[in-house]
C-alpha cells in the first residue's frame, strides 16, 4: 500500500481477515464519521474523494472494491487504485492524444514536402510536439505533488478500515 507517489495511478491489493459484508459495513460507518473525505459505496465498490472545501483541481480519488477471497470465503480482498479524478485523467489523455496525432500528421506533411525537394517548416512539428508532451508531463507531475498529502489521507483511510474490520465481529 505504500506505493511511491511517482506512479501515475498507484494500485494496491490487500487481504483482509473478515468477510466482505463486514468490511463494507465498516467502510460505511467510517465514511459517516469522516471530516476530510466523502465517499460512495456502490455494491462492493467504494469511491473516496477529498471533501469540496479541501479539494483542488489536482486532488486524488481512491477507487477500490471489496471482494470475497477466492481461497477462503470467510475472508475478503481489497483491490483498487489511487489516481487523478476522471476529469483530470481524461483531460491529460486528450492532450497527449491531440498533440501526438497533430504532431504526427504535420510532421508527415513536412517529410512529404522534403521528399519532393522542398524545404518545409513542418519538419519542426515533431520536436515541438515532443516539447508540448514533455511540458504536459511536467505539469501533471507538479499537480501530482500538490496532491501528495491528500494521497496519504486516502491511504490512511484504507489502513484504518483494515484495522477496524479485522477487530470487528
Amino acid at each position: 500500500m505504500d506505493s511511491s507517489i511517482t506512479h501515475i495511478r498507484p494500485r494496491f491489493k490487500l487481504n483482509v481477515s473478515q468477510k466482505q459484508s463486514i468490511v463494507l459495513d465498516e467502510a460505511k460507518k467510517m465514511l459517516k464519521l469522516q471530516n476530510a473525505l466523502k465517499g460512495r459505496v456502490i455494491d462492493n465498490h467504494i469511491i473516496l474523494d477529498i471533501k469540496e472545501e479541501d479539494a483542488h483541481y489536482w486532488s486524488p480519488q481512491l477507487n477500490f472494491r471489496v471482494e470475497i477471497d477466492e481461497e477462503d470465503i470467510e475472508k475478503s480482498m481489497m483491490a483498487g487504485l489511487i489516481g487523478p479524478r476522471p476529469k483530470v485523467w481524461t483531460m491529460f489523455v486528450f492532450i497527449y492524444f491531440s498533440i501526438g496525432i497533430l504532431g504526427f500528421f504535420v510532421f508527415s506533411l513536412g517529410v512529404s514536402k522534403w521528399m519532393l525537394g522542398e524545404y518545409s517548416h513542418y519538419l519542426w512539428a515533431l520536436p515541438v510536439a515532443i516539447l508540448f508532451m514533455l511540458s504536459a508531463y511536467i505539469t501533471s507531475k507538479y499537480g501530482e505533488s500538490l496532491g501528495k498529502e491528500q494521497v496519504e489521507t486516502l491511504k490512511q483511510f484504507i489502513r484504518e478500515l483494515i484495522k477496524k474490520a479485522d477487530s470487528a465481529e
